[in-house]
Parts: structure tokens; C-alpha cells; sequence
């Protein structure tokens, strides 16, 4: 947990905060829905944000038509649910494996780093929480989109492990 810069935030204000920030297209419509009666949480603001940007930036993206980016806010005494739901063109299969590896992308050559997920994924594990995708790329199969689920702990269990060290002489 080293480097993290834990304090008290309310996860509603952080999603709000990260919208603000996100280039929005006219023809997307962004849904904000919270089920949380109370939203805090222990998380570092900063890297959250930049996160959760992140995720939005590629829903976004993946929106070619009109379409919509629902987040939504769920949870409970333990932990936090965020779940990003876009109804773009969804995510082929065989890439859903590689989503997390460092710079796999499937945006053209200068369109993309393949950073933005696995940065995602680390500042969602630094906080010892989960994230997993789900995606349809076939309309055969259904309306098209991608779900990113994010569970983070309310607050962070920081374990202090203390070390003994014997040292046994030899005679």
C-alpha cells in the first residue's frame, strides 16, 4: 500500500469528478445512478479518478453511433460496486484475455498506448479490489457494449507484518 495516499472520499463525488474531466460526445448520453446510501470510502483520490477516466474514455471510444455510458453505484457495509455499461461496439472475445496486458490495444497504430486498462487494473488491485469485463462484439448475439466491474473495499485493511529474525551460530 506504499505510495497510496488513502483518505476518506466519497465514491459519488469521485465519479463526478472524473465526468468532469471526460471528453463527452454529443451524440453519447451519460446515466449517473448511485444505490449507495452512504459513499464513503477509504481510496486514493487521485489515482481512482484517473482510473475511472480511463475506463469512461474507452467507452466512449467504442461508441460510434449514439449511444450511452450508464454508471452505476452499489454496495455495502464492506465494499463498493462501479460499473461502467457503454453500448458501443463491444470487445471481441479472443481480446478479452489481453485486455490488462500493457500496451495490447486494438485501436490503430497512433490511436492508442494500451496503457489505459492496465493502469486501471493496477489502481484498482492497489486497493486490493476487482475488476473484471464483460463484452459482446456480435450483434448476433445481442445488443452490442461492454460492463467494467470494479470492487473496492470501503476501507483498507493495511496489515503491519513484523518480521523475526533468528540467527543461529554455528560452533
Amino acid at each position: 500500500m506504499r505510495g497510496l495516499k488513502l483518505k476518506e472520499n466519497n465514491i459519488l463525488k469521485i465519479v463526478e469528478d472524473s465526468l468532469a474531466k471526460l471528453s463527452r460526445r454529443d451524440n453519447v448520453d451519460v446515466i449517473l445512478r448511485s444505490f449507495l446510501e452512504d459513499g464513503t470510502v477509504w481510496i486514493d483520490y487521485e489515482q481512482i479518478v484517473s482510473a475511472l477516466l480511463d475506463l469512461e474514455q474507452n467507452a466512449m471510444e467504442a461508441m460510434l453511433a449514439d449511444g450511452s455510458l450508464t454508471i452505476t453505484l452499489a454496495g455495502d457495509e464492506r465494499q463498493v460496486v462501479i460499473e461502467l455499461t457503454d453500448t458501443g461496439k463491444g470487445i471481441a472475445e479472443e481480446n478479452i484475455p489481453l485486455l490488462f496486458t500493457p500496451f495490447f490495444t486494438t485501436k490503430p497504430v497512433g490511436d492508442g498506448t494500451g496503457l489505459g486498462l492496465p493502469s486501471a487494473y493496477a489502481a484498482v488491485k492497489a486497493h486490493r479490489g476487482n475488476i473484471s469485463i464483460t463484452s459482446n462484439a456480435d450483434p448476433k448475439k445481442g445488443p452490442t457494449g461492454t460492463t467494467v466491474r470494479i470492487t473496492i473495499p470501503r476501507r483498507q485493511v493495511l496489515q503491519d507484518k513484523q518480521a523475526r529474525l533468528i540467527l543461529h551460530e554455528e560452533e
